[in-house]
Formats: C-alpha cells, structure tokens, sequence
C-alpha cells in the first residue's frame, strides 16, 4: 500500500462523478457520516426480529446499495480509460456482479430467513470484490486499505445487532416491561419523563448516572413518533450502541494518526481495534458501558490536541468527554489522572518560557474546564447523596451466596495460576451458564471476555470449536507483542513520541489496569473480570502493536527484525480472520 496526504477537500472538483465528491465527503467528516449511516440502517433493522420474517424494505434497502456500490466502482473504471475495451469489460463485468450479488441475497434470504447471515457475506464478498479490485488497479492505498477495513467492522457490528435481541448476550439489561435493569430504566425515563425520584439502589441497576438512558428514551419516543412498534423500537436503541462503536473505530484511527502511526504500521493498529470481537459484542449491548468508552477514547484525542495546540477550544472538548461520560458511567474517571498529567506538564512548561509566558491563559483554560467537567460529570452523585445518601462510590455488590462467587480462590492462584484446563474450551468462565469451573484469573478473564464475553461458547455454538482457539490465542499473542513494545518503548528514546506522550499513556494503561485488578478483587465475582471495564486497554495494546510492526519494518532495518515484523502482520490478519469467521458462525446461528 502507498501512504498519501490525510487531507481531503470538501468542494467538488470540476467534472468530477458525484458519487466520487460523496466518499471524499464520507473521509472528511467521518463522524457526522457515521451517524447518517446509523440512522439509515432503520430500513435495514426495522422488523426482522421478534419472528415476524423479513420486511420489503429489509430486502430492497441492502440490495440497492450493493446494486449502487457496483455500479460506481464500474463507471469509475470507465472513466479512467473510456476507450479502453478490456475496461469497458471489466466495468461491465463489476456492475453486473452488483445485480448478481444482490439477487443471490434476497433469493438466500427469502428462502432461509438468514437475513442476517446473507447480508455479511454478501457484504464481505462486495468489499473482498472491490480490495481485488483496487489492488489490481495500484490504487490500494492505506487510506482505502483503513476505509475497507473499517467497512467491514461495521458491517459486522450491523449484522450482529440485527441478529441478536436486546436480552440475548447482554450485561444487566432485564426485559421489556420488567422494570428493572437497563431496559427498565429507559423505560422508566420514556413512560414517566422524569428522572428516578427515590432511592436509586432500590431498583436494579437504577443507580448509574443517566445519560445513555435519556439518549435512549428520547430516540425510543422519536421512533414511536414515526409509526415504528415498540417493539421494534427498542431493538433499533442497538443502533445508538452501534454508533458509538463505530465512533471507537474512528476516533481510535485518530488517536493513532496523532501519536505518529503511518503506513502498514496504522493499517495494522486500526484493524486490531475494528475487527476485535469487543466491539462487535458492545455494538449490541443495552448498557451505558460503549457510550462511556467512546467518551473516554474521545477524551484522549482531544487531549492529545491540547498538548499539540493548548487552545480553549481543545480543552473545552476534553471537558465534555470527560463529563459527559461520567454522566453516562462514572468509570469514565480513570483518564484524568492522564489529563491532569498533562495539564500540569504544559502549565508549568509555559511558566518556565520566559519569552512566551501567559499563565493567565492556562488559568482561565482550567477554570473553564473545570467548570463543564465537574458539574456534568458530579451532578447525579451530588444529587443522589443529598436527596437519599447514596454514596458518591456506589455500587452494587452480589452476595457470597451467588452462583459465581470467586472469593474464597486464595489470591496467588488467582493471580498466577494459568492450568491447562482453563483453556480446553478458550471461551468458558461460569458454572452456573454449565461450564466446567468458574473463571477466576483476571488476565484470562481479559482475553476471554475480549473474544467471547461471557455467552459465546462452543457449548452455544459448536461450529466454532476450531476458529475459536485461533481467536483467542492469536488475540493472547497480539497482548503479548503490545505489552511488550509498551515496555520497550518505555526505555527507549523515539523521534516521534516524546517523554510526555509515554507517560500519558502510560498512566492511562496503569490506572486502567490497576484499577481493575482492584475491582476483581473487591467483587470477587466472575462477572467483574470482564473486559468491558478496561476496553481502552484495547486500543493502547494497538498501538503498540502498530509501534512495533513500524519499528520492526523500516526501511533500514536488519532482515530478521523485517521478518518478525512480517510474522507480527501475519498474526493480526489472522486474528481478523478468525474473528470474521467466528462472528459469522455466531450471527449464522442467532439469526436462523
């Protein structure tokens, strides 16, 4: 692949194919174009769930936009050598190839009822269709190779929502009309427009900080007021969680981008973070637990800005994402040390600048900050503790009588026992879900729950018997070379990441860490060793990965580095690979 300019202009250019100006439009503004996709999957999502088969519109939607994807990419090629009759072929070949593919979907899905299944692959098939393409045109450049496998991540995203209800594979959601847990508690805030006004930790899970359950509620109301069964709403709230997962995607490039990853090393670090199973899985959660993530990776973007150019604008963002995402879930805290690392560095670096000195700008940056930072982020624990005495650090805690109490495990072996028999079935962690044993080592718990939260096992699904331990051990080995370039890194001088850049990243991936091995063993659960309280650790684990492939592949380099920086993208591709094919046995299976 080549490397090319990032920066895209967003007027059209004279005689340019409209199609063309929209995808430099979709490169340009990613997150707005993001959103419009998401809301756009409304024609694909509504109605194929619940039994009822699938709708006119489910069918025509995908199927025009594999009609339309085949066209463009055929005029495109006519384009560039209209003369050209072995184009001319090749143009017609592709465009009838969009027909074809969309006719074997719909016949596929009116005949099986996979709606799901069919639109991965027919999916997967166009995107492998245009990779083959652009590379044999020389134009697989990494801004296409990232945009191609970005597409794939959220087509998986996509289909594993639509295959999967609100109540399957989910974490402390309950059911319609329960009352209880996070589909309660939307509930709640959509029938009663008002905010819980008793004690919170009366009812189950009422107790978190309310922001995605108000975005919920009022994207439920806005469905309902288009005609749309409730039903059918409440499983279109998935397209909310779908958006913030492709947000992770986005923003996670981003981060890469700034700290200086370019070429095969960003292609590499992007598709660890689209392609992990995590993502996919949290795409179709009910939860606050995605919204608060994205919060918390759009708060190390936005910082990484400030370092770059201190303006107010940047850290009035960081303020947001910071406070905001405490209003969603109040783990969100676990970057400020980072933040503050930060502001600390560059306020005393401007105080010892004798020609360029303005404290009174940092002064009114912070006072700023911290006034959109504290009271979006504080104001639910502040009223909470007033109205009922809730304390500021609440949560829930299960009894010792519950099914999947790991406390009485003595803690060493908690911490370094890694037996040969937790890993027979790579994915298996509960007794009481007919597992062998109760997963009780945090690490493995990490990389399990990472692949296969905790209900994608071979006792669910045995087609994946085989692709799943490629999964989980590639995945094991990958954490392995991130953690391990982290440590190198560490110790050793780089051109393109200063000391400052280390030591944030460092605190973000220590406190992170550490903060979790303390939660484990706070609430000695299983539950609590899920990988959901560290994903960030995802996308710092990519990074590393990508530092090491950069570093392992330049163009200096000594063969053997070069060979193990091979071997390091050949493990990725084929933790892609694997992950595709596990995911496509499980939406295969959910989806019948």
């Amino acid at each position: 692949m080549s490397e090319i300019s990032p920066k895209i202009e967003n007027k059209s250019k004279k005689g340019e194919p409209f199609y063309i100006f929209i995808f430099r439009m979709i490169y340009s503004h990613p997150i707005i174009s993001a959103a419009l996709l998401c809301f756009f999957c409304l024609t694909v999502t509504n109605g194929n769930n619940f039994g009822d088969g699938v709708t006119y519109t489910s069918l025509v939607t995908p199927s025009v936009g594999i009609i339309v994807l085949g066209l463009c990419a055929g005029l495109y090629t006519m384009r560039e050598a209209p003369d050209d009759k072995k184009n001319k072929f090749i143009s017609f070949g592709i465009m009838s190839a969009g027909f074809i593919a969309a006719a074997v979907f719909c016949t596929l899905t009116v005949l099986k009822q996979h709606y799901a299944y069919n639109l991965l692959n027919t999916g997967l098939g166009v995107i492998t269709g245009i990779f083959i393409y652009l590379a044999l045109k020389g134009k697989l450049t990494v801004r296409n190779g990232i945009l191609l496998i970005m597409a794939v991540g959220f087509l998986i995203r996509l289909c594993y929502i639509i295959s999967d209800p609100i109540t399957i594979i989910q974490h402390d959601v309950s059911n319609i009309g329960k009352g209880k847990g996070h589909i309660g508690y939307i509930e709640y805030l959509y029938n009663n427009k008002k905010l819980p006004d008793f004690d919170v930790r009366t009812v189950y899970q009422f107790y978190h900080p309310p922001l995605h359950h108000i975005i919920a509620a009022v994207w439920l109301k806005i469905q309902t007021l288009m005609n749309i069964k409730y039903e059918y709403a409440f499983e279109n709230v998935q397209l909310l969680t779908l958006f913030y997962s492709t947000l992770c995607m986005i923003l996670s490039y981003k981060i890469f981008r700034q700290l200086k990853l370019k070429g095969i090393s960003l292609v590499i670090a992007t598709a660890v973070v689209a392609l992990c199973p995590t993502f996919y899985i949290m795409a179709g959660s009910m939860n606050n637990d995605i919204l608060s993530i994205t919060c918390m990776l759009g708060a190390i973007l936005n910082t990484i800005y400030w370092y770059k150019d201190p303006n107010m604008k940047n850290i009035i963002r960081i303020a947001l994402c910071i406070g905001l995402g405490m209003m969603a879930k109040l783990s969100v805290w676990m970057v400020a040390p980072a933040v503050a690392f930060i502001f600390i560095y560059v306020f005393f670096k401007n105080i010892l600048d004798a020609d360029n000195r303005d404290i009174k700008k940092y002064i009114i940056q912070f006072a700023v900050f911290l006034s959109i930072c504290a009271p979006l982020g504080l104001w639910w624990s502040v009223r909470n503790y007033i109205s009922h005495g809730v304390p500021f650090t609440y949560v829930m805690e299960l009894s010792e009588k519950s099914g999947q109490y790991i406390g009485n495990v003595p803690v060493m072996q908690r911490l370094f026992d890694f037996s040969a028999y937790q890993f027979d079935d790579v994915a298996e962690q509960f007794i009481m879900y007919k597992g062998a044993y109760d997963e009780f080592n945090p690490l493995t718990a990490l990389f399990k729950t990472a692949m296969f939260d905790e209900g994608i096992a071979v006792r669910n699904f045995p087609d994946i018997a085989v692709a799943n331990k490629i999964l989980f051990w590639s995945s094991v080995i990958i954490g392995i070379i991130g953690f391990i370039s982290m440590i190198a890194v560490s110790f050793r001088k780089s051109r393109e990441l200063s000391v400052q850049m280390k030591i944030f990243i460092g605190l973000l991936y220590y406190v992170i860490f550490i903060s979790y091995y303390i939660f484990c063993f706070k609430f000695p659960q299983v539950c609590t060793q899920n990988i959901r309280y560290t994903v960030p650790l995802i996308v710092i684990g990519a990074f590393f990965v990508g530092y090491a492939v950069k570093g392992l592949l330049k163009y200096d380099a000594k063969p053997l580095y070069r060979m193990a920086g091979s071997l390091v993208c050949g493990i990725v591709t084929l933790y892609a690979m694997s992950g595709i094919l596990v995911y496509d046995i499980v939406i295969s299976n959910l989806s019948k």
